[in-house]
């Protein structure tokens, strides 16, 4: 009996299954019920020649159970009713060997090991109807070879689904985050390149003020030096007083007034010789200074021209990103086209 809807009997149609085919199986449910547990010992003996089939079953089930499954399914063959349960236990069937990595060439050969060791017992059982009844059996086995593949599809399908939704997933997160880092890129390109450009401006102030302080060394170099010709000057001048008071001294009334001059001169020049020394001493604490504040100069350039190389390192780095960035944004382009 065929209770199916009209895509499926259309699919019967092609194969070629009749109502007569299902009769014919259910008149010889007897015999089939004779030869499964043979047929059934016989294939399990077959597949079990294939380690790779073993470690399959091993992993997800036994032998004995699979033995019982099948013995379930060649008796379900003479049952003579396809229906739309008859289609979901073997799609449900079909998925499972899916699942567990039964690859359709083993799943197919399988039923045309399994059609030859039935033949040989139909021969057998059925000396007057075994060829029709194994023409009506190849029929069953097409159609649940047909279902299997069905469910393979399905299966694969599914998981290509949800690889495509996976992915896509994958290139909507690394996109987003892409733009994040296009945008930090950006920012901090622009920090980079403002810190470079304080950087080497802060360097050339420092260059600058570095040279000037070198420029005022050298002017109290000088300053110091014609202290040093003023204070001979004052010795010399003091020396010229002196001598001066003495040939008052020698001249006696009549140099009187050239004395007065003479002490004036003598106090003008020690005098002079104070403040030069005083000066002197100034100076050598300015100097002492400057060669502190020049030093620290010189470091503050060091340390601007560091950060200025630094600073030119960052850029480069962050355009070297930024390019990156770019040709992922490129690659993202392409598997959104494809």
């Amino acid at each position: 009996m065929i209770l199916v809807g009209e895509q499926r009997l259309k699919q019967l149609k092609y194969i070629g299954i009749k109502e007569e085919d299902l009769a014919l199986l259910k008149s010889k449910q007897s015999e089939f019920a004779n030869i499964t547990n043979i047929v059934v010992d016989e294939l399990y003996a077959k597949i079990t020649e294939q380690p790779e089939l073993v470690k399959l079953i091993e992993s997800h089930s036994t032998i004995e159970r699979l033995k019982e499954t099948q013995r379930w399914y060649f008796q379900s063959l003479t049952t003579g009713i396809i229906d739309e349960e008859f289609f979901s236990k073997r799609l449900y069937i079909g998925k499972v060997h899916s699942k567990i990595g039964l690859t359709t060439n083993w799943y197919l050969g399988t039923y045309i090991l399994y059609l030859d060791i039935a033949t040989r017992h139909l021969k057998r059982v059925l000396p007057e109807d075994w060829l029709k009844t194994t023409e009506a059996l190849s029929k069953m086995f097409n159609l649940d070879s047909q279902i299997v593949l069905e469910a393979y599809e399905q299966d694969e399908k599914a998981k290509i689904v949800k690889l495509v939704e996976s992915r896509q997933y994958m290139l909507t997160k690394v996109s987003s985050v892409v733009q994040e880092l296009s945008s930090m890129m950006v920012e901090l390109s622009a920090s980079s390149n403002l810190v470079a450009t304080n950087a080497s401006h802060t360097a050339s102030v420092q260059e600058n003020s570095h040279a000037k302080v070198g420029e005022l060394a050298t002017n109290i170099d000088q300053i110091n030096e014609l202290g040093s010709t003023m204070r001979e000057i004052s010795d010399q001048t003091h020396l010229i007083g002196l001598n001066a008071a003495l040939e008052a001294a020698r001249a006696g009334e009549a140099g009187l007034g050239f004395e007065v001059v003479a002490n004036e001169i003598r106090k003008l020049a020690t005098s002079s010789k104070q403040s030069l020394v005083t000066i002197q001493e100034k100076l050598k604490e300015i100097r002492s200074a400057l060669e502190e504040v020049k030093h620290g100069s010189e470091e503050t350039v060091r340390f601007s021209r560091e950060q200025a190389a630094s600073s030119q390192e960052l850029s480069s780095f962050v355009q070297m990103i930024d390019t990156v960035t770019a040709d992922l944004n490129s690659l993202l382009e392409d598997e959104a086209v494809h």
